[in-house]
């Protein structure tokens, strides 16, 4: 019994630490004031347990895609994994294909149904799309839209483009991340 209450009074201490050390010298902030994202939809699953968000340079979220994002080389010559599943030199597990798209699986879903469509035109970010592209980018939503349905998510999804390091993302080849199956939460991460 003993043993149980040092390590109570422990835990207390180190939560009144971490509590002093997220206030900082100016008092309480809020998490905007802190410039720290919102906790993860994946961490809003019900009976969730046992991932944390760590903040700092050690930021990582499910899949560790912060982490990524900081290390991915936009414009590398070397191929990026979306460029290796359009010329099948990496398996996916593919929903859809026409001549402008294709759509398949994410590896590590963040949701029970979770895919992306990509572009066969390798554009690197959307903030890099040009006006030549405008008809591609329609298609690609129109894609997503019944691919969707296709997957049961008539009650709703949610559509992700991640842009530069600070939107986190970790391929430079154009992505929709479509995610549904579950009731998501706002604000996103």
């Amino acid at each position: 019994m003993a043993a149980a209450t040092v390590l109570a009074a422990r835990l207390c201490v180190a939560r009144r630490a971490v509590a002093v050390a997220v206030a900082g010298p100016r008092g309480a902030q809020s998490r905007r004031e802190r410039n720290e994202p919102a906790m993860n939809d994946a961490l809003h699953r019900p009976g969730h347990r046992g991932r944390h968000r760590v903040r700092g340079a050690a930021a990582v979220t499910d899949g560790n895609e912060v982490a990524k994002a900081q290390q991915a080389a936009p414009g590398g010559a070397a191929p990026t994994i979306f460029s290796r599943i359009l010329d099948r030199s990496l398996p996916a597990d593919i929903l859809y294909e026409d001549q402008q798209c294709l759509v398949f699986r994410d590896v590590a879903p963040q949701a029970p149904v979770h895919f992306l469509v990509i572009p066969k035109k390798p554009i690197p970010r959307i903030s890099q799309a040009e006006e030549e592209d405008q008809q591609l980018l329609g298609h690609l939503l129109l894609v997503a839209k019944k691919t969707a349905k296709a997957e049961g998510l008539g009650d709703g999804y949610r559509l992700v483009i991640n842009d530069g390091k600070l939107g986190a993302q970790s391929v430079y080849h154009l992505h929709i991340h479509v995610l549904g199956g579950r009731q998501l939460q706002w604000p996103p991460g």
